[in-house]
């Protein structure tokens, strides 16, 4: 299905609004993936100590906080399939912890929802998530 037609369109279905859904994660996973530089530095060191391997997890969601404030909070599916919320506030430059702050670091793979049956949603974004995370890490066909 042409994808640019469906952005166009005044009134989508459900399934139209899934396809929009996953093609967003799929821009924001390939964009963090082949561009790491992009990650701010605390993602790519503070992460490391969990045992979080970039090559293999995606960013599904992440919101840099520039105004009142520098944080880093967002949502990411390492490579054991594990849903990683985070809220981490940082220094200026967004390199390191701010040691006073709140560096919220939660596993939520429980509350997040893989079904591809929703009602009223049709594929939930986890289910999603997975897929473009299967598709990036070589382990599906496009069409999966």
């Amino acid at each position: 299905m042409d994808l640019e037609r469906i952005r166009r369109k005044r009134q989508k279905n459900v399934q139209e609004q899934a396809l929009l859904r996953r093609e967003g994660l799929r821009l924001t996973a390939e964009y963090y993936r082949n561009q790491p530089d992009e990650l701010p530095r605390v993602l790519l060191h503070h992460p490391q100590a969990l045992g979080i391997d970039w090559s293999s997890t995606i960013m599904v969601d992440l919101h840099i906080e520039q105004y009142g404030g520098h944080s880093v909070r967002g949502l990411l599916l390492t490579q054991d399939c594990r849903f990683i919320e985070f809220d981490l506030d940082t220094n200026e430059d967004y390199s390191e912890l701010d040691a006073k702050g709140r560096n919220l670091w939660h596993d939520v793979t429980e509350q997040t929802s893989t079904s591809r049956h929703n009602r009223g949603t049709g594929v939930s974004d986890g289910a999603w998530a997975l897929e473009v995370q299967r598709q990036l890490n070589g382990e599906a066909s496009e069409n999966a």
